[in-house]
């Protein structure tokens, strides 16, 4: 494959070839034909007719619970014959939207488009469908490089993204937000078993599988307000300084290709503000000693990436978000 390399202190990272730029765009474009039509479907309600003291009554039905809507009228008959039309109709145009994916996946892996692991692809998946995905849980960690990888058109070398670990970061201010359907009485780890079930508690703050596989939840360190998202025995997010940075900013949404093929959405922090904090976190005098240079290391990329393919530059006046701890360092990623 024919590339373009650009350096950073040595460093050289492929662009995508022009097949994997086109397999890469057809990706997304499907994609982005396929999710508004997912998500109605997902969020439509059964509606079904049951018959009490010989009259007919309407109801609708979400998560195994019944909600009475009223007794048979031809206004209400006129609105489930519309309501199982449209229903019939998303599922048709769905359906091919879906085959395509399928024909696409082993193509999308022999391209190596297929960045993001299996696994926390079906997790970020879940969390999309659940509409936990962006408002309510972002990826702070190293997964979040695959999206500024695929928004810049490269790859970067797997000392950079390669991990046994995800870190999910929760925003509990939105917490009342939030609806029983969307997690369930136990909460993360119940999704996370529902995906794999041999994720265990890990002393009750992160979640490991049965091949070590851990998925950290954290979320800011602003005291009063809720650490745990289930209201069983959900996993307790680590309260952790600075990622009220990553919160306050603009997310960054990118369409990736997943481990399996098939492509998924992605939802971090916006790229500056990302490597602004990867080079304040690698000079936390807690911050252990053997992660500091591949934090600064993942700074430094990040910045390369926002500036040279994505047009962002670092200037103070067009952040406002920043806190002035991250302002101080603007600077040095110039």
């Amino acid at each position: 494959m024919v590339t373009t390399l650009i350096g950073i202190k040595g460093l050289e990272v492929p662009e995508l070839s022009n097949e994997q730029r086109r397999q890469l765009i057809d990706a997304q474009q499907l994609y982005a034909s396929w999710r508004p039509l997912a998500v109605e479907l997902q969020a439509r309600r059964p509606l079904y007719w049951n018959t009490s003291k010989g009259a007919r009554y309407l109801y609708s039905i979400r998560n195994g619970v019944r909600t009475p809507i009223g007794r048979e009228t031809p206004e209400l008959a006129q609105m489930k014959a519309e309501h199982d039309a449209r229903g019939k109709r998303l599922r048709q145009l769905i359906r091919p939207l879906v085959a395509r994916m399928e024909r696409m996946a082993p193509v999308n892996r022999a391209l190596r488009l297929g960045r993001l692991p299996s696994l926390p692809a079906r997790i970020l998946r879940d969390l999309d469908d659940r509409a936990l995905l962006g408002d309510h849980i972002i990826v702070a960690g190293t997964n979040a490089l695959y999206a500024y990888e695929m928004a810049a058109g490269v790859m970067i070398g797997g000392e950079f993204v390669a991990t046994d670990d995800a870190d999910l970061l929760w925003d509990a201010r939105k917490f009342l937000e939030l609806a029983a359907s969307q997690i369930g009485n136990d909460g993360l780890l119940g999704i996370l078993r529902r995906i794999d079930e041999t994720f265990e508690a890990h002393y009750g703050y992160n979640a490991t599988n049965s091949d070590g596989y851990i998925v950290d939840f954290i979320t800011s360190d602003d005291e009063g307000l809720p650490t745990r998202l289930g209201s069983g025995a959900d996993l307790e997010a680590t309260r952790m300084e600075g990622t009220k940075w990553l919160l306050d900013a603009p997310r960054f949404e990118q369409v990736i290709v997943g481990g399996d093929g098939a492509p998924l959405r992605i939802v971090a922090p916006e790229p500056r503000t990302f490597a602004l904090h990867k080079l304040w976190l690698s000079r936390v005098p807690s911050r252990q000693a053997i992660k500091r240079p591949r934090d600064e290391a993942q700074s430094r990329l990040v910045a390369h990436l926002a500036k040279t393919y994505l047009g962002l530059a670092f200037n103070v006046g067009d952040m406002p978000w920043l806190p002035k701890e991250l302002n101080k360092l603007v600077r040095e990623l110039r």
